[in-house]
Order: C-alpha cells, then sequence, then structure tokens
C-alpha cells in the first residue's frame, strides 16, 4: 500500500489558479483532459466567467478526490481576410476573343482550431459554438471544408496576359477555456486558455490587376466585408 501512495505521488500534478489563491496539487489520472488538452500554468486573456457558456467537458475526479471539470466560453466574433493566392486560371487576350474571367473558384479551405484533436473530431463542439452564436456552418451540412466562389469578375481591354489571384474570407469565433475544480468545499480555476475557430466563407474576392509573369499580387488584401461581432 505505500509503494502504491508513492507512485500516485510522484504522479502529481501542479495546478495554478488565476486568482489568488492557494496551489492546489491533483493527482494525475489519464484521460481527465482529453478533449481540450491540458494547458496548466495557461492563462486566458479574457476576465474568468466572462463571455457566453457554451458547454462543458472533461468531468473526472483525481486520485486524491479533487473533482474537475473543463468550461468552454465563447467571446467574440470578426471576419478575417486571408492573403492572395494565385489561381490555375490565367487569361491571355492575345489568343482569346473573350478577354473576361467569368466566375472563379478558389482553393480549398477547411476550419482550424487552436486545441488538441482536429475539427473533423470535435465537430460537435463546433457546432454547439455556432449554435450559441446564432451562426451556421460556413462550409454548409456536415463538412468544415468548403470551396469559395468569386463575387466578382474581371475584364480587360487590351492584348496582354493576366493572372487571377483569390482572397479568400473567414469567420473568426474567439473565446476560452477554463480548468474548474471543487476542493474541500472551494471551486477555483486550475488554469484557463484562450482558442480561436477559423471556418472559411463560401465567397472569395478576385484580384484582377496581375499580369502572368507577376509573382506576387501587386495590390493590398481588400478589407475582409461584414460587421464585426
Amino acid at each position: 500500500m505505500r509503494s502504491s501512495i508513492s507512485s500516485l505521488a510522484a504522479a502529481a500534478v501542479a495546478f495554478v489558479p488565476i486568482h489568488a489563491s492557494p496551489v492546489k496539487q491533483l493527482d494525475a489520472r489519464a484521460g481527465t483532459t482529453s478533449t481540450y488538452g491540458d494547458y496548466t500554468g495557461s492563462t486566458s486573456s479574457y476576465g474568468d466567467g466572462s463571455g457566453t457558456y457554451v458547454r462543458t467537458d472533461d468531468v473526472g475526479t483525481y486520485a486524491s478526490g479533487v473533482k474537475c471539470w473543463t468550461d468552454l466560453f465563447y467571446v467574440a466574433s470578426e471576419y478575417q481576410a486571408k492573403s492572395w493566392v494565385k489561381n490555375d486560371n490565367s487569361i491571355d487576350c492575345a489568343t482569346t476573343s473573350r478577354c473576361a474571367s467569368g466566375t472563379i473558384t478558389a482553393n480549398q479551405d477547411c476550419s482550424s482550431w487552436n486545441l488538441a484533436g482536429t475539427v473533423e473530431t470535435k465537430f460537435d463542439i463546433i457546432q454547439d459554438i455556432w449554435s450559441v452564436t446564432g451562426q451556421f456552418n460556413p462550409g454548409g451540412g456536415q463538412s468544415s471544408c468548403t470551396t469559395a466562389s468569386s463575387t466578382n469578375t474581371c475584364n480587360w481591354n487590351d492584348m496582354k496576359c493576366h493572372a487571377l489571384w483569390t482572397s479568400n474570407v473567414e469567420l473568426v469565433n474567439k473565446g476560452y477555456i477554463r480548468r474548474r475544480c471543487h476542493d474541500k468545499g472551494e471551486d477555483y480555476t486550475a488554469w484557463s486558455k484562450d482558442w480561436n475557430v477559423n471556418s472559411p466563407e463560401k465567397t472569395t474576392r478576385l484580384g484582377c490587376a496581375a499580369m502572368c509573369t507577376d509573382t506576387s499580387y501587386p495590390g493590398p488584401v481588400p478589407a475582409a466585408p461584414g460587421p464585426q461581432r
């Protein structure tokens, strides 16, 4: 029995509270933070308890008897513009009678986040975030990926070769997770960490100013559309 107790003590993990309270020693137990990961020592940039509560995961009781769980909170959303990417299509106005682009499809983009696991394996969590924000899956259906189409076209009246570039837009949801624990009648926050979920929109912006010989787009990335939440 003594050797078993010694083994558990050797595996103890220190959790650092956000607020001024005594440091808690928790005996590690596998799988207790399997959903989001363990970020011991991390402190979110958002106030503890701020934002909108979304869900709780990773509930477990450590060998010491301390019960802990991880809460997920949503705080804000914003649209972000992505850098110019050269499209596979080009228009050589010297060899065609129609010197115009038409609607262009950009490269496929997929949702991503900065916590443990992939969006595909955590898709139920992402859907809960979208539900709280009143949003829907920008990609549509059960897929976290989408291929955007241009909202504008290009027309030229010269005899030159033009390359097409696209700038996609993504919706970024932001928030934090916090590891809460209960010990000796007291709830406390052991650690917290910011998260973000980047989801591609279905539309892209088409750039018309590049020549076929250009290796970078000769102009700034247009501002992201839509209001910030």
